[in-house]
């Protein structure tokens, strides 16, 4: 069975889009990018813009044009496979984001990219104080107790702000 949200061509299919393809979707795709990811950071000596940032930057990009079309089916065409499948990915998505706020040797790279890299425009200097500034939003200078204590809050969070959601779907 294809997946329409791993078909990433043109807009999204919002038409061909059913709850049995959220989870499998996120499942490969965050997969995929801890893969990417790692397999980069191993061959990384002297990271470059185009070495290191850019093809992250394209991974989640990707997740990301998976992750939206749900986002916006949830919150306008919401059902209880939907709410079910999306609720599912929330868990998932929040430990990603930590994992990857948290990767000391990610941080470390993208710190060597900034500072060793001259010939940076000012699109390309943005986005990486931005993901710097995230890095240090994310814990990534915590020691490990308090890392974990950051990833089980942002999980709480991510719960809590899912359930008011869903009320206020329910009541509207």
């Amino acid at each position: 069975m294809s997946n329409p949200l791993l078909e990433q061509e043109g807009l999204p299919r919002f038409h061909s889009i059913l709850p049995e393809h959220v989870e499998p979707a996120v499942d490969s795709l965050l997969a995929e990018n801890r893969r990417n990811i790692e397999a980069l950071l191993e061959r990384q000596d002297r990271p470059t813009w185009s070495s290191l940032v850019e093809p992250i930057e394209l991974w989640e990009d990707r997740l990301e044009r998976a992750w939206s079309p749900v986002s916006h089916l949830n919150s306008v065409m919401n059902s209880e496979a939907l709410r079910e499948a999306y609720n599912a990915c929330l868990p998932k998505l929040s430990d990603y984001g930590t994992e990857m706020g948290q990767n000391e040797r990610l941080y470390a790279a993208y710190k060597a990219v900034a500072e060793n890299e001259d010939a940076l425009d000012d699109g390309q200097r943005k986005v990486l104080d931005n993901a710097l500034r995230d890095f240090h939003l994310s814990g990534v200078d915590l020691p490990d107790d308090k890392k974990a204590r950051f990833k089980a809050i942002s999980q709480d969070l991510t719960a809590l702000t899912s359930d008011f959601s869903d009320k206020v779907l329910d009541a509207t």
